[in-house]
């Protein structure tokens, strides 16, 4: 049986729920969130480090973050019931040879706010094991650790209580497509027609696009996380965020979390299945940073995928080879730091007509057609 719907989205991570969202405050009630999985967190969108770091090396990125930032500190009437994040301070840190590079981005206004170098000496009060190397330091305390829960749920909440329909367990097999032009998507449940289809599922969605001959190049990698088991005496640490090594560090669940800031590229069905090697990654940059918190164990060891396109930015707006298509991908770990900007932009291009600001043609999916795939 054919269903009419004017928007479907296909995924409800954060872009799947940013994006309704943003719609809904519009006007736009005729919209259906399909979703794989029993929940909307199972992916990318719950399986992150929960850090709130608007400084980015692309300066178009950091306007996104930039906007998002002004939404979390002062989130619409309704939206959650308590702060949506908690600034315990982030530091940029780099040893020598990295300090340049760091402090070359870091502190340049158009890719960071709220940013400004202070002596290591700063660091080394705060997180006294920390070990000798640090050159650069960056701090940005007005960041630091987000509530991912309360985020994602406001705005799926928020899409719903407009009208939205969200289905789980919903799987869209295929794109239907007609003389050229997106008409809806085929689900195990049968079909559902559509004058506007948004892909919002990550490397999945690249897949979904990849079959009906609409490939963009969207490539999925993995990155592992470690919480260690409880330890005394880092709860008041600060996000600890390492260049060179590349090692990010914060306080969890009483214990720290951990990410060796690896990448590989993975088939989306398998992306979160744990490399039990990374353990040992893990432990290596630990040893070398924090020694004397090497040998802790580990409560929880899991990974996450972050999508990328092959220059790293998003992909945000219609498909030019078939009308009815927009894309809302490619956030490369950032989801939750920009997503209010990012469901914004996406409303833009959907609602028309074309956005003018600065983020929306380089962020473009048309900018992807020419380009080589990554390897």
């Amino acid at each position: 049986m054919l269903r009419e719907q004017q928007v479907i989205i296909v995924g409800a991570g954060i872009a799947g729920a940013s994006t309704p969202w943003q719609l809904a405050r519009r006007g736009v009630t005729a919209l259906t969130v399909l979703e794989q999985e029993d929940a909307a967190d199972r992916h990318s969108s719950g399986r992150n480090a929960a850090i709130l770091r608007t400084a980015m090396e692309d300066p178009v990125l950091h306007l996104l973050a930039r906007e998002s930032l002004e939404f979390f500190r002062r989130p619409p009437a309704g939206f959650a019931d308590h702060p949506l994040f908690e600034p315990c301070g982030l530091y940029l840190a780099a040893p020598a040879a990295q300090a340049g590079a760091l402090r070359a981005w870091a502190l340049d206004p158009e890719c960071a706010v709220g940013a400004f170098e202070v002596p290591p000496a700063e660091l080394y009060a705060k997180v006294p094991e920390l070990s000798p190397g640090v050159e650069a330091l960056i701090s940005i305390p007005e960041e630091g650790v987000f509530d991912l829960s309360a985020i994602h749920q406001g705005f799926l909440r928020g899409a719903k209580a407009a009208g939205a329909e969200l289905r789980y367990r919903t799987a869209a097999r295929e794109l239907l497509v007609e003389d050229g032009r997106v008409k809806g998507v085929r689900t195990d449940a049968g079909d559902l027609r559509a004058g506007t289809v948004v892909l919002a599922q990550g490397g999945w969605g690249a897949r979904l696009a990849a079959a009906a001959g609409l490939d963009l190049p969207l490539v999925p990698y993995r990155r592992h996380l470690l919480v260690t088991e409880p330890l005394a005496g880092v709860s008041g640490w600060p996000v600890v965020w390492l260049s060179g090594t590349e090692f990010y560090f914060r306080p969890e669940s009483g214990g720290l979390m951990m990410s060796p800031c690896d990448q590989a590229v993975v088939d989306p069905d398998h992306g979160e299945e744990v490399d039990e090697e990374q353990l040992g990654v893990v432990a290596e940059k630990a040893a070398h940073w924090l020694p004397l918190r090497a040998d802790a164990g580990a409560a929880f060891f899991w990974s996450g995928m972050r999508t990328f396109a092959p220059d790293h930015r998003f992909v945000i707006g219609p498909d030019p080879r078939c009308p009815g298509l927009h894309w809302v991908a490619g956030l490369g770990g950032h989801g939750i730091t920009c997503g209010p900007a990012v469901g914004r932009l996406a409303a833009d291009w959907i609602l028309g007509p074309a956005p003018r600001d600065e983020a929306a043609a380089a962020l473009a999916p048309g900018r992807l057609l020419s380009r080589p795939t990554l390897s």
